[in-house]
This record gives structure tokens, sequence and C-alpha cells, in this order.
């Protein structure tokens, strides 16, 4: 399955879960908080010169960085 690191920016993919987070479950306690929960649409807003993602999740902006958005998964 796919991760956000695969997307353009412009992209709006639909989530489909959290694989491995670094910080184990606090970290994926965190990312469900924010609204990466299944089934969430999910828009690439731009991507940073290290490879960081900046997302939008329904009103929220977030930034994420590279690992992080890779274990995001859509479909």
């Amino acid at each position: 399955m796919p991760s956000l690191n695969d997307c353009r920016p412009g992209t709006t993919v639909r989530m489909a879960g959290i694989e491995n987070p670094e910080g184990g479950t606090t970290a994926r306690r965190r990312l469900l908080e924010f609204g990466f929960v299944p089934g969430a649409e999910v828009t690439v807003i731009a991507r940073g010169a290290t490879g960081g993602l900046l997302v939008g999740v329904g009103e929220a902006r977030v930034a994420l960085d590279f690992r992080t958005a890779a274990g995001l998964r859509h479909r």
C-alpha cells in the first residue's frame, strides 16, 4: 500500500491506516487525534526541502517529517 511520501503536492487521498509510527502507541494515538483515521481525506499541500510534508486533514494543517509520512498509508 502506498504512503503519503508517494504523493505530489495537490493530491488528495483517502487514509487506509498507520503503519509502525516512530514513537509507538503514543505517536499512533497522536496521529489519530489529528484526524489520520481510516477513511479520512488527506491533501498534500507542500513538500519541504528535507522530504517532510505539509498536509491538510479536515480543517487542520499538519507538518509531518519524512518517517512519519512514510508510515501513513492510503488507498
